[in-house]
Order: structure tokens, then C-alpha cells, then sequence
């Protein structure tokens, strides 16, 4: 800290000198705003008829002093905002100057600590984006709102419904274990982070289930404007968590205009699928051309096969089938699948015909309805905003559902001039009644529907999924082998919660001096969820049901206090900040369980017919800090912003040291405004060059560096506890990370175009790696210190206003970004780390690992594929079979090469059209559909089926392994084998695609109703048709490239898990303003 103060005090001093030539005159006086008669603090004066540039800016109070040379004739006054003018000195020595606003007022940005900035004066990047564009077409996930709106930022949409998590990373990855973004609203940081039900990589057990990450939660109808500080320059302030970038989210605070202001806003949207796989619908369920069911357990013929290689459909064929008529002796009548009821009696057949729609039909048309109501007052010395919002979704997924009510105020109020105190405070209530279980498996209804569904199967029958007389004891469905009827699944076998969530802040401002102010501020984020998952009798994995509790509690506490002081020394505007933040965080989740029922149909732990099971995982962690800023312009060209924080970590201490918990991280960044240095182009209105440095730590999770024991299940009535699997490590340090930015800022063409650039590129030192280790140790893994990852990347916003008349205006937007991280070194050589990895069930080769090596990008992904030559084409055995190849081969990287947003808004009087589309080019990701579909036989690529069969596509080697000699493969297989061995899902080589995409995010077209028509009582009422992903060209054919996948509490880029379908929506929304 002391070098941080005393390079601090040398740059105040340096800029401060004053030059010594002869001056024999003294101007005084003061600088206001034309409209308002307001000071203007900052603004500059300086000589126009002399090369020195010689001047001064305003105090608080608007007020300067000058000493000129007395032949100077004239003095140019400029602020940022303001039209520049020129004074004629004559014989005047006393000033009263007033500045008109420019033609275009730069925008003012949210920054580190919600301070706001003319983006004028700012040395990084800072993107913003107004609250009024991420409410107008509404996500039931704030965080997909933001999708091509900024550069660099990239967003992934959830594909479990409603609720679903969408993940967001800002300029890439960087870190081997935590790329997020922090979110901070109003000054507060709140939590994003996702948290799955405890499960296992095996066979049997709970499915994971994604309930949704925390900042779903933020309302966009109370969001007044989104700030993103993309790098560690914007970000330092913030400390350890913001490593990876700060979404700073500023809610609305009162009327715009004095008075009372009463705003409501309704919209409605139906939903449905946007992408499903494209089936074939030639041949049904079986092997080698035939099928008959009698069981679903493999008395039939093949009935307990789920590939589709059985018989022709729509061939004029009569064969048993599970919703077949069964005669009972009584005389009444069951469905084949009844076998608990008629016992293995003759199934009558029936006509064997394709169902091409029975996917689509499954699915239901869904709706989303969002009510928001707020009041809001502006008076002389105090502002105050109430809201309401409903939320109540319908999933296209049967059973699937989301209700969310957010009750949100804020408060200002300014009992003196010189104090000030605001708060706000947000509490959020949702819950589901089911969340459908994530990856394979029978909990996922895809593996039923998607991977292993004839395409003769109706679904219809299924709907009443009890067999009659034995409600909650015995499900109806097709198959009884692999997996369960999906309607059944989704109905009675449902994952719920219910959150409570509430997060505000208090904050007070008093002004000392007009130079010198204090700021005190606490906030908090305050989460509790209950979650239920239940296991109803029959199922595949539960023959006699299951139940699970969850209980999660989240809370974090934020103190913090600024003093800042602003006074003009002679040429420099100084703006000096230090403050101290005290963070406390507590996670508490726990988990009982019990895998079998006493009675069907009871879901309760009380149920249990097995012992209970309990785990538990506890974390705390507190973060002290102290921070300081200098904010230093120089005549209103020159800008240099100069931080430093210390951030003592609970996370890196042990009980016996603290040293490593303790790290310093500075920052500098400059802007030089070259318009108003020298004379440019006259269609070049604005110029700015940036560059900044900038360094941040990034500590870990808590008790890494010394060990703990977990609760579990009791044994014998005494209590048991659990060694965690990673081995502690006392001496881990803080991952640091080093940033270099350059940009530059033009406004050309009378401010119609808008054009900024940035480059970055960023070292992470002392990354935080899990390496396994001996299990003699009785441990899994340890982590140390190891690895510098470089990302390097290019941004590149550009903004152009075709029209700006009164009744007409077109602005089109484009962002572009691209960047790539690169591991340099890892601690040993040669080494490969794997990061994470995506399986099904517990069989390594049925994995996705996610590596890195020395000379690779953080992203690439490897698995198993097929044998190849050194010209990259498939060898092919003797007996016309492709060869496989267990070595771990690179699949790709689900990185994109580039990334770019389009952005319009266009309106011709009382109309107004928007759109929002996002493009991106490269990037890989691997499909569990594909492979299981294909392996089926169910995806229309495997309809072609010649009784010659298939000639793979590659080369024989017909010479010697030491000497081959290869030549064009000639013999054929049957079409079964070479599906069955092209998309097998122990390989993942040729279930590996583009996940290139063009999408239409979002679009509106609004009428607003002229005044005439509502009267002078409304202060405005308009109408809109909006629709959201109502378009997409891609090379994939059977789902949204656009997908995250989890294993464990990872949320994780690059595979499609047998996802459901995101969702196209197309709605209407009324707004009404008093």
C-alpha cells in the first residue's frame, strides 16, 4: 500500500507543476449550463491564441482563475457534452460563461463501485446497454437478454425449460476453475452460481437436475441500465471475484419527471419447440427386420430392443404392440403394455405404422405471462420507485413449469444538501412443481423419446400411464427394460423447489466539503431453497420409489466505506477515492435421501423403507479489503485513472499462517482525447486513444488449504463424517492475472457513426490445478500452483444512425469479437491436465474430456474415434468395418472463432421495429443425440438402408503394418453395422459438429397510441408483437447448437447431453404509462 500511495502522490505533484512564464494578467470567474444555470465543475479554459495551451478547469462551484500573458485576445472553453466556445477578451476580466449542450451528449457509464463516468474520460472497456433493450422481448432468464448485445460477452442458453441455467463468460476463459463473471447490482455483489443435486457417475441414482443459476433472478422490468467492464482494468476495483469481468446492473430508482408516475406493462407469448431431430419413418422397432411384443422385457420378439432395424412401416403388417387390445377373460379389455394385468394373454396385432409426428405431438404449446406494475414519485429532495412482477410460465415439456414473483423498492431521500441516503431491496419468490432431469438416462425423458423410441410408437396411450388397479404401484409404458413411460416420468417422478430469495442495500453520502465527501454502504444477498425429488413406485431405477430432501442457504454480507475528495490543482482535475470492503459469505447444502419407499404413493422421509441417507457440504468465507483510486484529468484531453487493491482472503489462510491470503493488485489507465488536442478531420468530431494495465488476483473455494470433515449418513444412531477427496494444500497462492488494453474511441459524420476497437491481452500466473494423486494417500487429488494461460483478443463495436429525423430514425449496431487462450507452461513439461469431463454413466470411453497441454486452448476437448492414415482418411478392416482407436484423439474446441451481434431499431412515427440477431462462426460441440439416435437408427441419415449394404468410406490397407499400402475400401456391411459402428457412442469422433449459428434472437414491432387517441391523463400507452429465437440457419439438424451440459456442480460448453428443445416464442405485449 505504501507504494501504491506514494506513486500515487509523484503523479499528482508531476501533473500539478505549474510553468513559470511572465503572466501580468488575472481572469476570474464562472461556468454554468445554459439551460439550467447549474456549474459546471471541470470545465476548461484555456488560451486559443497560444501553442502552450495554457488554462485551468472549474472548481466545484463552477468557479476559475487564470493568469494569462496580457496579449492574450480570446479563451476556448470546452466540456464534454457542451458546445466548445470562444471568448473575446476585450477588456473584460471577470467571466460569466454559459455552455450550450452538444448536439450529441456523450453517454454517462455505470463504472467499478457504481460510480458513473462520461465515457469520454474512461482509459478501458466499458459496454453499456439501456434497461428499456433487455425488457422490451423478456427471458424467463434475465442472462439471455444480453446475447449479442455485447462484444465479447457470450451467452448460452439453457435447455431444460423454464429456469433453466444459461451460462455467460465474458472475453472467453482464462481460468483452469472459475470463468464467471461477477454480477453486481446497485453496488452489491449478488450470486450466479448454480447448484446441482448430489449424484454419481453410475447407472442407478438421482439424475442431475438443473434448478437454474442465481441471476435469473434479477428482474429486467426494474433495470435501468447494464453496464459489462469486460477486463481487469474496468474490473480491479471489484477484487478476487471480478477476475473475469463485472455485469454491473444500476435498478431504477423513481420517476423521471417530478410528480407521481404509474407504469404497468403485460405481455404474453406462446411457446414452442424450436429445433427437434428429424426422425426417418421407413422402418420401426427391432433387429434384423422384426418385432412383436409381449412384455417389454424380452419375451416378444425383440420387444425389449429399442433399435429401430425392426420391420417396414406403413407396410400393410399386423403385428401385437403395446397399446394393442388385450381380451380379458371377464370381458374386458387392457392394453398389451398392462402385462402386470392380463398376464402374458394373447396381444391382438395391429396395423404397424409410422408415427412421424408422435415427437412433436408429445410436446406442448407453452405460454409465458409476465404482469409488471410499478409506482414511482420525483420530488424536490427525495425519489421512491415500488414494483410488482408476475412471472407464470408453462413449459413446452409437459409438467414443466416456472412461477417467480419479485416485489422490488428503492428509496432516495436528501434531508440536507449536503446528505444524501438511498436504498434498495428486491425479494423474489418462484418455485417449480417439476425440473426435468439432465443427461443420460432414464430420468431423462429424451432417452426415451430421442434415443430409443420406435418410430411405429404412439404416445398417445401413454398419457394414462397407471395400469388400471395398481395406481402408484405399477406405470404403463412400452418398454420395461431400459427406461420408464415419459409422461409418467415427468408427472410423478418430479424434481420441485421453492426459493426465496432477497437482496438490497442501504447507503448514506454526506458531504463534508464541496471537495471532500464520505459514503457509507452494506447490501446483502440472502437465498434459501427447498427442493424435493420424487421417486414414484415402478420406476426404472426405484422399483419401489425413492424421496429426497434438499435444503440450500446462501448469504453474503457487504460492507464497505468511500471517502473521496475532488479539487482542481492549477491545470489537473483531482478525484481521489480509498474506501474498504468487508465480505462474509455462508453456503450450507444438505441432502437425505432414501432409495425405497415403505408405502406407495407417500413421499415423505418418515416413508422410508431403507435406511436414510445424509450429506452435507458447508462453506465460509470472509474477504477484508482496502482499495484505492485517482482519478487525474489534464484540460480535458488527458485522462489517467491509477487503482489499487489489497484484497486477505479466509480462502488462502491456514491456522497458523496468513501470508498467502494477503494479495496487492494495481492498475493504470490513460485516455488521450485527441479531438480536443489537435485539429482533425471536419468529419471526425471525436477521437480517443486507450490503453490501460492492469493486474488481479483470484483466490479459491473454501478449505482448500487446510482440510474438513463433510456429515453423513449416520450409522448405528451415531453420527459419521466424511474426509473431503482433495488433500489440502497450506501453501496454495492466488491465481494473478496481467492485462494490457488498447482502443480507440471515434465519432465521425456528425456523431451518426460510433466506432470503438480494443485489443487485450491477459497472462494468469499460478493457476490453481487438481492433479491426481496416489490413492495410498487416501485421498483422490491435490491442488497446487502451475500454468500461465494467454488470451489475446480483438472487439469491435460499431454504431451507425442512418436516419435521425423527427419522424424517422434507423440505428444499426454491430459488435464483433474474437479471442483465443493459449496454455504457455504447466508445472511439468509435456503434461496434460484435464479440466472436466462429460460422461455416460461411469465407462471412460464414453467420455468427453475437457484438456489442456502445453501449446493448446483452454476449451479443446478429446475423446475416442476411429483408426486413420497419415492423410486423414478412415482405414477400414478385412471384414469391411471401421477400426477403433482408444486413444484419445482432439475432437475440436468449443470455442467460436468470432462472434458477432446485429443490432437495429428503426421507427417512422408511431411505429418502431427491432431486432436482434447473433452470429457465430466455429466452435465445436459434441452430440449424445446424434450418437444414440444414430446408433438406433431413428435419425433420418440412417433411412437409406440397401439390401447390398453400406460401403464405409475409407481405405484398406493391403500391404504390411511396416509398409502399408492402402486402396479404396470395396466391401459392403449391413446397413445395421454401419450405423451401429459409424455413430457408436463409445466414440464420439463422428457425433462431433459445427456449432456454427445464425440466429434472430429477438425481434419487435410496436405502435405507440398518439396522444389524441389515450388523452392527456395516460402519459403514454403503446402495443408490440415481439417474438424471441424465431430463426436460425445452422449446419446441425437435430437440435440448438446453442447448449450447456453439467456434470456435477460443472456447467460445462461443447456437448448436447440429450438436451430438450429451447423454445421459439411469439407474443404480444401492452405497455401504459400515467
Amino acid at each position: 500500500m505504501k507504494k501504491f500511495y506514494l506513486l500515487l502522490l509523484i503523479c499528482v505533484v508531476f501533473l500539478s507543476q505549474e510553468s513559470f512564464a511572465q503572466i501580468n494578467r488575472q481572469i476570474s470567474g464562472t461556468v454554468t449550463d445554459e439551460a439550467n444555470g447549474e456549474a459546471l465543475a471541470g470545465a476548461s479554459i484555456v488560451i486559443s491564441d497560444n501553442s502552450s495551451q495554457k488554462g485551468t478547469i472549474t472548481n466545484a462551484e463552477g468557479r476559475f482563475q487564470l493568469f494569462i500573458p496580457q496579449e492574450t485576445s480570446r479563451l476556448t472553453i470546452s466540456m464534454i457534452g457542451y458546445e466548445t466556445q470562444e471568448v473575446l477578451l476585450g477588456n473584460q476580466n471577470v467571466l460569466n460563461i454559459q455552455l450550450r449542450e452538444g448536439a450529441y451528449l456523450e453517454e454517462v457509464v455505470v463504472t467499478a463501485l457504481g460510480l458513473e463516468r462520461n465515457s469520454r474520460n474512461i482509459g478501458y472497456a466499458v459496454q453499456q446497454i439501456d434497461g428499456r433493450e433487455v425488457s422490451q422481448v423478456k427471458s424467463n432468464n434475465f442472462i439471455d437478454n444480453l446475447g449479442g448485445r455485447v462484444a465479447g460477452l457470450t451467452v448460452n442458453q439453457g435447455s431444460t425449460g423454464p429456469g433453466s441455467t444459461s451460462k455467460v463468460t465474458i472475453r472467453g476463459e482464462s481460468s483452469f476453475t472459475n470463468n464467471n463473471p461477477l454480477f453486481v447490482v446497485d453496488g452489491i455483489p449478488v450470486n450466479n452460481n448454480t447448484v446441482v443435486n448430489i449424484t454419481s457417475d453410475a447407472a442407478e441414482g438421482f439424475q442431475e437436475v438443473d434448478f437454474g443459476n442465481g441471476g435469473m433472478d434479477i428482474n429486467p422490468d426494474d433495470i435501468e441500465s447494464v453496464s459489462v467492464l469486460k477486463g481487469p482494468s474496468a474490473a480491479a476495483l471489484y477484487g478476487t471475484r471480478a477476475s473475469n469481468g463485472v455485469i454491473l446492473i444500476k435498478t431504477k430508482t423513481g420517476a423521471e419527471k417530478e410528480g407521481i408516475g404509474v407504469s404497468f406493462s403485460t405481455s404474453m407469448m406462446a411457446e414452442t419447440p424450436f429445433q427437434l431431430p428429424q426422425f426417418q419413418n421407413l422402418y420401426g422397432q427391432g433387429n434384423g427386420g422384426q418385432f412383436e411384443y409381449k412384455d417389454g422385457l424380452g419375451a416378444g420378439i425383440n420387444d425389449n430392443i429399442t433399435y429401430s432395424y425392426g420391420p417396414k412401416l406403413d407396410a400393410g403388417l399386423l403385428i401385437p404392440q403395446y397399446d394393442s387390445p388385450v381380451n380379458l377373460p371377464d370381458g374386458s379389455v387392457v392394453r398389451g403394455g398392462d402385462v402386470a394385468i392380463h398376464g402374458g394373454l394373447p396381444i391382438t396385432p395391429t396395423p404397424f405404422v409410422s408415427q412421424p409426428d408422435n415427437l412433436k405431438n408429445f410436446y406442448n404449446t407453452g405460454y409465458s405471462a409476465i404482469n409488471h406494475l410499478s409506482i414511482s414519485s420525483n420530488a424536490r429532495n427525495s425519489m421512491f420507485r415500488l414494483s410488482l412482477t408476475d412471472l407464470n410460465n408453462k413449459s413446452v415439456i409437459p409438467g414443466v413449469d416456472l412461477k417467480r414473483k419479485t416485489l422490488s423498492g428503492s428509496f432516495t431521500f436528501n434531508p440536507t444538501e449536503k446528505l444524501s441516503v438511498s436504498s434498495s431491496l428486491h425479494y423474489m419468490n418462484s418455485g417449480s412443481q417439476n425440473r426435468p432431469a439432465t443427461k443420460y438416462g432414464s430420468e431423462n425423458i429424451n432417452y426415451a423419446l430421442v434415443a430409443w423410441l420406435g418410430r411405429q410408437t404412439d404416445l398417445e396411450p401413454m398419457k394414462n400411464y397407471w395400469q388400471p388397479g395398481l395406481e402408484n404401484v405399477q406405470h404403463y409404458s412400452y418398454n420395461y427394460t431400459y427406461f420408464d413411460n415419459p409422461y409418467f416420468t415427468l408427472l410423478e417422478n418430479r424434481n420441485s423447489f421453492g426459493r426465496d430469495r432477497l437482496f438490497g442495500h442501504a447507503l448514506a453520502r454526506y458531504e463534508i466539503t464541496p471537495e471532500l465527501s464520505i459514503q457509507a454502504r452494506t447490501g446483502m444477498d440472502y437465498q434459501n431453497e427447498d427442493r424435493e425429488f420424487r421417486r414414484a413406485y415402478s420406476s426404472n431405477r426405484y422399483k419401489t420409489g425413492a424421496f429426497a430432501t434438499q435444503d440450500i442457504l446462501f448469504r453474503e454480507l457487504n460492507s464497505d466505506v468511500l471517502i473521496n475528495y475532488l479539487r482542481p490543482v492549477n491545470d489537473v482535475m483531482v478525484d481521489l477515492s480509498v474506501g474498504a470492503n468487508r465480505m462474509d459469505q455462508f453456503a450450507n447444502m444438505e441432502q437425505s435421501q432414501t432409495l425405497s419407499l415403505a408405502q406407495p404413493g407417500v413421499f415423505s422421509l418418515n416413508n422410508a423403507a431403507s435406511p436414510l441417507q445424509y450429506f452435507q457440504n458447508v462453506g465460509r468465507k470472509r474477504i477484508n479489503s482496502v482499495y484505492g483510486l485517482a482519478k487525474l484529468s489534464f484540460r480535458d484531453y488527458l485522462f489517467i485513472d491509477i487503482t489499487g487493491r489489497n484484497d486477505w482472503s479466509s480462502a488462502l489462510a491456514t491456522p497458523t499462517s496468513a501470508a498467502n491470503s494477503s494479495f496487492f493488485y494495481p492498475s493504470v489507465s490513460g485516455a488521450l482525447v485527441m479531438s480536443n488536442l489537435f485539429k482533425l478531420p471536419p468529419n471526425v468530431s471525436f477521437l480517443k486513444l486507450r490503453a490501460s494495465y492492469a493486474e488481479v488476483g483470484n483466490d479459491t473455494n473454501p478449505f482448500q488449504t487446510v482440510g474438513f470433515f463433510e456429515s453423513r449418513t449416520p450409522v448405528n444412531g451415531l453420527p459419521t463424517f466424511s474426509d473431503q477427496a482433495s488433500i489440502a494444500n497450506a501453501n496454495l497462492l492466488p491465481e494473478r492475472i496481467s492485462s494490457r488494453e488498447f482502443g480507440a474511441d471515434i465519432r465521425a459524420f456528425n456523431d451518426r457513426l460510433k466506432l470503438d476497437f480494443t485489443y487485450f491481452n491477459s497472462l494468469s500466473k499460478n493457476q490453481i490445478i487438481s492433479l491426481p494423486i496416489s490413492s495410498s494417500t487416501g485421498y483422490k487429488e491435490q491442488n497446487i500452483n502451475g500454468g500461465e494461460v494467454r488470451n489475446t483478443g480483438f472487439e469491435a463495436v460499431v454504431n451507425y444512425s442512418i436516419a435521425r429525423q423527427k419522424d424517422f430514425g434507423w440505428n444499426i449496431g454491430v459488435n464483433f469479437s474474437t479471442y483465443k487462450s493459449i496454455l504457455e507452461s504447466l508445472p511439468i513439461p509435456g503434461q496434460t491436465i484435464t479440466l472436466a469431463y462429460n460422461r455416460i454413466y461411469d465407462n471412460v470411453n464414453q467420455t468427453v474430456w475437457y484438456q489442456v497441454k502445453e501449446g493448446g486452448r483452454l476449451g479443446d476437448m478429446y475423446g475416442t474415434g476411429y483408426l486413420k492414415n497419415d492423410e486423414g482418411e478412415f482405414i477400414i478392416g478385412s471384414d469391411g468395418r471401421y477400426i477403433v482407436d482408444n486413444s484419445l484423439i482432439k475432437l475440436g474446441n468449443y470455442n467460436p472463432d468470432f462472434m458477432m451481434g446485429f443490432i437495429n431499431h428503426l421507427n417512422y412515427k408511431n411505429w418502431s421495429l427491432s431486432f436482434v440477431a447473433d452470429w457465430r462462426q466455429g466452435g465445436e460441440i459434441v452430440s449424445r443425440t446424434q450418437a444414440l439416435a444414430g446408433v438406433a437408427g431413428q435419425l433420418i441419415e440412417t433411412a437409406d438402408r440397401p439390401e447390398a449394404g453400406i460401403i464405409a468410406e475409407g481405405v484398406v490397407n493391403t500391404g504390411t503394418v511396416e509398409n502399408p499400402v492402402y486402396t479404396e475400401n470395396t466391401r459392403a456391411i449391413s446397413a445395421e453395422s454401419y450405423y451401429r459402428l459409424y455413430y457408436d457412442r463409445n466414440h464420439e469422433e463422428n457425433n462431433t459438429l459445427d456449432a456454427s449459428y445464425l440466429k434472430l434472437r429477438e425481434v419487435q414491432l410496436g405502435f405507440q397510441f398518439p396522444e389524441k387517441w389515450v388523452g392527456r391523463k395516460i402519459a403514454g400507452a403503446g402495443i408490440s408483437l415481439i417474438g424471441r429465437n424465431l430463426f436460425a440457419i445452422s449446419k446441425i439438424k437435430h437440435f440448438d447448437p446453442e447448449q450447456v451440459a453439467f456434470q456435477g456442480q460443472n456447467v460445462l460448453s461443447g456437448v448436447e447431453d440429450m438436451a430438450y428443445p429451447t423454445t421459439r416464442s411469439l407474443g404480444i405485449k401492452l405497455n401504459i404509462n400515467f
